[in-house]
């Protein structure tokens, strides 16, 4: 199992703040573990708690078409959020949902 994938895993499971709770399913992010370009977010919105993936709304449709015009794919991208969790109320994060822990780097061993 990759590093990522266990990352995945972790994400999925993490209860360290008060957005978990409502979340419909954790949005850790997608696309090309050996990615040169990164998109990052603020939080997941409606569509993506739904769908546990980044940027499938209507922000991810243009996301789409800019990573479109500059000659890629949205696979050959990695795209991720701030935090995992969508805020209630669509509202930004609060500066104590973005927790240290929230960067989710992966353990070493």
């Amino acid at each position: 199992m990759s590093a990522l994938s266990e990352l995945y895993q972790e994400i999925a499971a993490c209860q360290r703040c008060g957005l978990a709770k409502d979340r419909t399913r954790a949005v850790p992010g997608e696309g090309s573990e050996n990615a040169e370009i990164m998109f990052i977010g603020e939080a997941p919105g409606f569509h993506e708690d739904q769908q546990g993936r980044p940027f499938v709304g209507p922000a991810g449709q243009f996301l789409d078409k800019l990573i479109t015009s500059i000659g890629l794919k949205r696979e050959q991208v990695y795209i991720t959020n701030v935090v995992k969790s969508r805020p209630p109320g669509n509202r930004d994060p609060l500066p104590a949902e973005i927790l240290p822990e929230c960067t989710m780097a992966p353990k070493a061993a």
